[in-house]
């Protein structure tokens, strides 16, 4: 692939944008006041939605605003994903969620067009060789900026991180006695659904590399050199044998 085209039915947006597989680079031209109106658009999209969760209506947020192709398909795919994945609480938060299958969807790659770079890869490198194409790099990039702006906000990313900085506690919704006490103040999520798809259109839309800040997001060196050593000096803990023989297996 020379280039890909983020699949937006926005006329102008989808013509501003190119993303050059090769060099791992996504090039916007899109205006920074454009960007602007539409991030602030998709908060008031996700804060509004009243049901049926918080990964919905993030999901929508983005794509709803974006007009992201394959949005009404995916978006069932998002029902259960709402506080914590499956009202789990301790899981990563479903605003999180939905934002990362918004921003996924965005890059139109379908299962045709990954059966093929599958088999480009397969027949062209050796496996202890392969490394994830460069467009998919792009697309963790901008996962990981909003997940690091959430951090900043709410001091962690999993659904009870931030309940307890926005609520003063956490919730089990699946108790209807706590969810009815939790829907009383349930605006404090919708601000966070909100903050979400907003961070999530502004760094779909602005350029970036693949390897731009990508290096902090990265196992250390010394990590990757000693594997599962690391984490049990350093870190104090041993691995389950089965990770530890997985570990020591890795190819990388």
């Amino acid at each position: 692939m020379d280039k890909l085209r983020l699949a937006i039915e926005i006329p102008d947006i989808y013509e501003q944008i190119e993303i050059i597989p090769r060099t791992g680079e996504l090039i916007s031209k899109v205006s920074k006041k454009r960007i602007e109106e539409l991030g602030k658009k998709a908060r008031e999209l996700a804060s509004s939605y009243s049901a049926p969760g918080c990964a919905t209506d993030a999901f929508l947020g983005i794509a709803e605003t974006l007009k992201i192709k394959g949005r009404d398909e995916v978006f069932m795919a998002t029902l259960g994903l709402s506080g914590g994945c499956g009202q789990m609480v301790r899981g990563t938060c479903g605003a999180i969620l939905g934002m990362a299958m918004a921003i996924s969807l965005s890059f139109g790659i379908d299962k045709k067009i990954n059966d093929k770079i599958r088999k480009d890869i397969e027949t062209m490198v050796p496996f202890y060789k392969r490394r994830m194409p460069k467009w998919r790099y792009i697309m963790f990039n901008k996962i990981l900026y909003v997940i690091d702006k959430v951090k900043d906000k709410y001091g962690g990313t999993t659904c009870a991180d931030i309940q307890f900085e926005r609520h003063g506690q956490t919730f089990d919704s699946r108790d209807p006695r706590i969810r009815e006490l939790w829907h009383a103040d349930i605006q404090k999520c919708r601000e966070v659904e909100g903050d979400i798809a907003e961070w999530g259109v502004v760094s779909l839309l602005e350029s970036t590399k693949w390897d731009k800040g990508l290096k902090e997001w990265n196992l250390p060196k010394e990590i990757l050199k000693r594997g599962n050593q690391y984490y049990e000096e350093e870190e104090g803990f041993k691995l389950p044998p089965r990770w530890k023989e997985k570990w020591d297996r890795h190819p990388y």
